[in-house]
């Protein structure tokens, strides 16, 4: 079960993109794709495995007082006797000069059948350091460039996604308090059925130095980007997939 649910939470990665240039073109259209992506959202998800259903989850995206925007995400799993539940809300600033998302906070919690497991991170952008508020410890990150938490790495991703970039190098602080790098590139365009409809989207894969577990996201150009699906897999055996039942923008 911890397999199974603790991909859902990450969704997903520091911005090191790899673009085929670097000029004024490219640094207006992406400034262009992140005003037009950066729009309030609610997506509701129903969690399967095969042809069961066993959970849903939740991306609720909202402007903030203060020039801040807060994501909220939700995964709530139950299977015979086993329980697992996620939760993680990411405060951050829109960087339009860099054309990124900057975190300013993040919080994570998991309840359930077995440990229960937290953390929460205030990120200091003007002293590029990471202060884990359950200790009261700074964490040994490298901040040089963009930094990105567990939760607001994926909107990074429509962001970038929408601006036609294909290959993504993201620095994350993840649900653990750690430091990580995620690596990402556009497979393929799909026609999707899911809960929610029929939706063209770009299936994105997660790219992992070996194949034991493969992570697969859709998002949907015509819902503004927004992922419409995630699939899990170990060892070729599906794990969970988690697929837009509903969405009010």
């Amino acid at each position: 079960m911890k397999r199974i649910a603790s991909w859902l939470v990450s969704s997903v990665l520091v911005t090191s993109m790899t673009m085929s240039s670097a000029g004024a073109d490219d640094h207006q259209n992406a400034a262009q794709s992140m005003k037009q992506t950066m729009k309030p959202y609610e997506a509701n998800y129903v969690i399967t495995r095969g042809d069961s259903e066993y959970g849903e989850g939740y991306r609720y995206l909202e402007a903030s007082p203060d020039s801040e925007w807060q994501l909220r995400t939700k995964s709530d799993i139950s299977w015979f006797i086993l329980s697992d539940t996620r939760e993680a809300r990411s405060v951050f600033i829109v960087d339009e000069e860099n054309n990124r998302l900057e975190p300013r906070e993040f919080i994570y919690t998991r309840t359930g059948t077995g440990s229960d497991k937290s953390f929460h991170g205030e990120f200091k952008a003007d002293e590029k350091k990471v202060r884990n508020l359950d200790t009261d410890r700074m964490l040994e990150v490298n901040w040089d460039g963009a930094l990105f938490d567990e939760a607001n790495v994926t909107e990074q991703l429509r962001v970038d996604l929408a601006g036609g970039v294909e290959t993504f190098e993201y620095r994350v602080v993840n649900e653990k308090g750690e430091e990580d790098e995620y690596r990402f590139e556009v497979q393929a365009k799909e026609s999707l059925s899911l809960p929610y409809g029929e939706v063209e989207a770009i299936k994105v894969a997660r790219i992992r130095d070996n194949n034991r577990r493969q992570t697969f996201f859709w998002f949907a150009p015509e819902l503004n980007y927004v992922m419409v699906k995630m699939q899990q897999f170990k060892e070729g055996d599906e794990q969970a997939t988690m697929s837009l039942k509903s969405l009010s923008m």
